[in-house]
């Protein structure tokens, strides 16, 4: 009986599966994968065979599109120094990547560990129903049997004559009539019984070609975002250590040295009046960590040179006055959250994103501070008089940024008054200590503490690389 089942299974099986190979769809299943992945890696209906096989090609095609744009990247990444901004200004397209491979991973893991659990329910399935059917067919044949014998015209007639009443003649006639509507109903049930076991077997080989597909998916994505991260790292680990000399061929004075003149005359006596700090305060006062030091990168980002501090912490936290002084000069056409590589940060200094440059007091010397990487439309106007703790800002990522962080500098630009050396400001937002190379000359440690100079602040600030406060 089962080869006889199996023999009545095989055409149906084979044409339902040839009509879903041929079947062409216009689906873009890229707006929509979550559905499709809920729809086809599970048990479907019949329906649903030709769009989950069409899905499944789709999965299989992005694994191997991913793979292939992989091998580009890394082909191109052999001239990386000469095209590091280029690059850089890819990293978020390469991260999201990842972010979707590691989806797409979660995705078919969770689909291997259903399947192989479904396929061994539906072979079990298989199996029972083939055990029914052969038992429902085994029935109406012996029975068929039995009233071969019986429904022969003699004993027909013998059967029906021998009752003994009207009503016992009535009784057998729908004695049979009943016998024979049974067999009918069984035979309907055995049909739909073979329908099912075709649909199951049909469905058992759609899973097991989506269970061998998506093995090979998963490792090669697993593979794909392995090998992405470290070109990724490359990429970032390159870019900080050229970092400090590519913002210096972007430096230059300020284009509104005039506007920003007639402002600070404004408030010069006000400005004579400032006290000063005694001590500097730290930027931010809690909940932050130093994710990088000066005067480089940590080792984990290339070990470039670094000019500043950067306090991480999320977007929106206040940024502090570390000293009594002036808001000199600040940018802010700058979205909250850029990206490595952005060069967004004029009227300021390209890259450093929404930005402050104030001129403080402390212990009766005078300090330019540096802000970079601000929240959209948190930075205070030019001219503004600030006290020591006063909000001049909040934490962004905007500019070349890869993360919520405030990059802070600290030039030593002499003993005299603030309002000496701002009546004489001449746009430069260095301050005249530099950037690049000349920067790094100018560092207060290397030059004997000749102003301008640029101070550490990991030491003026008291904090360490990699702590949390």
């Amino acid at each position: 009986m089962k080869k006889y089942l199996k023999s009545l299974l095989v055409v149906p099986m084979v044409l339902l599966i040839f009509a879903t190979a041929i079947t062409t769809s216009a689906i873009d299943f890229s707006k929509n994968e979550d559905y499709y992945e809920k729809l086809c890696f599970g048990t479907i209906s019949r329906e649903n065979y030709t769009v989950c096989q069409q899905y499944q090609e789709y999965i299989n095609q992005k694994a191997k599109d991913a793979k292939s744009d992989l091998a580009k990247l890394q082909n191109d990444l052999k001239n990386l120094k000469g095209n590091i901004v280029a690059y850089a200004q890819k990293v978020s397209e390469y991260e999201a990547t990842i972010v979707e491979l590691d989806r797409q991973i979660r995705v078919l893991t969770d689909s291997i560990y259903y399947l192989e659990g479904n396929i061994s329910t539906l072979e079990y399935q298989i199996v029972v129903r083939e055990d029914n059917a052969e038992a429902i067919d085994l029935g109406i044949r012996d029975r068929l049997v039995v009233m071969q014998g019986f429904l022969s015209v003699n004993g027909y007639i013998e059967f029906i004559m021998n009752a003994k009443s009207f009503s016992d003649l009535i009784r057998r006639i729908e004695g049979i009539q009943d016998t024979t509507n049974y067999d009918k109903e069984q035979i309907k049930e055995l049909q739909i019984e073979i329908e099912r076991i075709k649909n199951d077997k049909v469905e058992l080989e759609r899973q097991k070609t989506v269970l061998i597909d998506n093995r090979v998916n998963l490792e090669t994505n697993q593979e794909t975002m392995a090998q992405l991260k470290e070109e990724v790292e490359k990429i970032i680990i390159e870019y900080k250590k050229q970092e400090s000399d590519l913002m210096a061929l972007e430096a230059e004075l300020i284009s509104d040295l005039q506007e920003v003149q007639d402002k600070l005359k404004k408030v010069s006596a006000a400005l004579n009046a400032v006290a000063t700090s005694n001590g500097f305060l730290r930027p931010v006062a809690t909940g932050y960590r130093i994710s990088a030091g000066a005067w480089y990168y940590p080792a984990s980002f290339g070990g470039g040179r670094h000019f500043g501090v950067d306090f991480a912490a999320p977007v929106g936290t206040p940024i502090r006055a570390v000293g009594n002084g002036i808001i000199m000069y600040s940018a802010d056409n700058c979205p909250t959250y850029g990206f490595l590589g952005s060069t967004c940060g004029r009227p300021g200094v390209s890259m450093g994103g929404n930005q402050t440059y104030t001129l403080v007091s402390v212990n009766n010397k005078t300090y330019w501070i540096i802000n970079f990487h601000l929240q959209k439309d948190s930075t205070r106007p030019m001219g503004t008089l600030v006290k020591q703790g006063e909000t001049i800002g909040r934490i962004g990522s905007s500019g070349n940024s890869s993360g919520p962080h405030l990059h802070i500098e600290v030039v030593y630009v002499g003993n005299n008054s603030m309002d000496y050396y701002a009546s004489r400001w001449n746009g430069d937002l260095s301050f005249g200590a530099g950037w690049g190379t000349t920067g790094w000359n100018r560092r207060c440690e290397v030059n004997g503490n000749r102003p301008p100079c640029r101070l550490n602040p990991l030491n003026v600030f008291n904090v360490e690389t990699g702590k949390s406060y």
